[in-house]
């Protein structure tokens, strides 16, 4: 057990030797919902900024940029007046794109174990190459639905007939080594094998950079948290009110602090990783689109639609590079980072929120409703069995 003086100890509770098991059922029922809930405000509730952002990316024919989050409102709110279906298009798609994503993973991480080593960090890194490499097989395998998914989410509801099927067409001319045969009006279309590389590389380079940013910013914000919670115990202890001091109470919190603290790094370090690489992105989704007959809203004023412009031609990726930097500017990469910017401060205010009104019915209202528990003062050296259980799961292994 950790004695270091970072390590935050709890007196022994001897009137309530067994934690509650509706008391600690609550706590658990509430980091599953934190966490859903995180994740359904992520791909689902917040998920018509992402929309508009691939929409922004895509038209290199937008006067204005949105860089920022203001400019992004009003164009939203016009966009949302052909109903919610110009705002949710394509969600189930992508939904579907994450899902097989993660589900591809699990089952190759499976399929492919890691050869044990004697020394720890070796083994260490044979699982990192794994999973890194599993991953990037993972994007190249479900690759096709995401093309699907960007051109169904940019396509203006009022100019399209809602039919998928345009889609998977589309997807599969690109396997077709001479598509220009196909038709005039897909002649512009890349082969997959352009589009492939820089699309799984964008993918599986921003994997391997939220996963060393979750790396970083977990222990530093766990590091915070037994600061915080060691300053206040020593000031209890310090002015003689350890005796009303609650165990249980105090595991039940540091499983909400844990949990809190493994989603905010999640969401810190999918923030930065978008923010790195949203040039890439840009370029990708503008690779994507060459060639599609899309018509897309108008994501100057919000009203009226237009055709993406096809007069411009993309070779490849560092072709793409060069146009936009020489007709866009170098601000042209980053058209729509607004809609980023946004997305992530309602998810940390939402989690933010969630964290404190939870906190304060659950916690508070038990601590201030239980009897006092007698105490001993003489051992300060349990802690509860979330404090090791809890953080190794959350800090996990890539």
């Amino acid at each position: 057990m950790d004695r270091s003086p970072s390590a935050l100890h709890y007196p022994d509770v001897v009137s309530r030797p067994n934690i509650s098991k509706d008391s600690k059922q609550a706590a658990s029922n509430y980091a599953a919902g934190l966490k859903m809930a995180s994740l359904f405000s992520e791909h689902v509730l917040l998920y018509p900024l992402d929309v508009l952002r691939r929409q922004i990316q895509v038209n290199n024919e937008a006067a204005k940029y949105h860089l920022s989050p203001v400019s992004v409102f009003p164009v939203l709110f016009k966009i949302s007046a052909q109903g919610p279906s110009s705002l949710w298009k394509g969600v189930l798609t992508s939904l579907a794109y994450n899902g097989l994503v993660v589900a591809t993973d699990n089952f190759l991480q499976d399929l492919i174990p890691v050869k044990k080593s004697k020394h720890n960090r070796t083994q260490q890194l044979r699982r990192v190459a794994r999973n890194v490499a599993v991953r990037t097989v993972a994007y190249l395998i479900v690759s096709p639905i995401y093309y699907v998914m960007l051109i169904e989410s940019v396509q203006s509801v009022s100019a399209s007939d809602g039919n998928l099927l345009d889609g998977i067409r589309d997807t599969l001319v690109r396997f077709i080594p001479y598509s220009s045969s196909i038709g005039v009006g897909r002649s512009k279309m890349l082969p997959i094998w352009k589009i492939l590389i820089p699309a799984v590389g964008l993918m599986t380079g921003r994997y391997i950079c939220e996963k060393i940013l979750y790396k970083i910013i977990l222990p530093t914000l766990n590091a915070i948290q037994d600061a915080d919670r060691y300053r206040k115990r020593k000031q209890r202890r310090i002015a003689q009110v350890s005796l009303d001091d609650d165990y249980e109470t105090e595991e039940n919190a540091l499983l909400f602090e844990t949990t809190y603290a493994s989603i905010i790094a999640r969401i810190a370090a999918g923030f930065f990783g978008q923010l790195l690489f949203y040039p890439v992105e840009t370029i990708v989704h503008r690779l994507h689109v060459q060639g599609v007959r899309a018509i897309i809203d108008n994501t100057d004023t919000g009203v009226g639609v237009l055709p993406i412009n096809s007069s411009i031609y993309y070779t490849d990726f560092w072709s793409c590079l060069k146009s936009i930097d020489e007709s866009e500017g170098s601000a042209g990469l980053y058209k729509g980072i607004g809609c980023v910017l946004l997305k992530f401060s309602f998810l940390y205010g939402g989690m933010l929120l969630a964290h404190g009104v939870a906190k304060k019915f659950v916690i508070d209202n038990k601590s201030s409703s239980d009897p006092l528990t007698t105490i001993t003062t003489s051992s300060w050296n349990i802690e509860p069995t979330a404090t090791t259980a809890a953080r190794a799961n959350e800090s996990g292994q890539w």
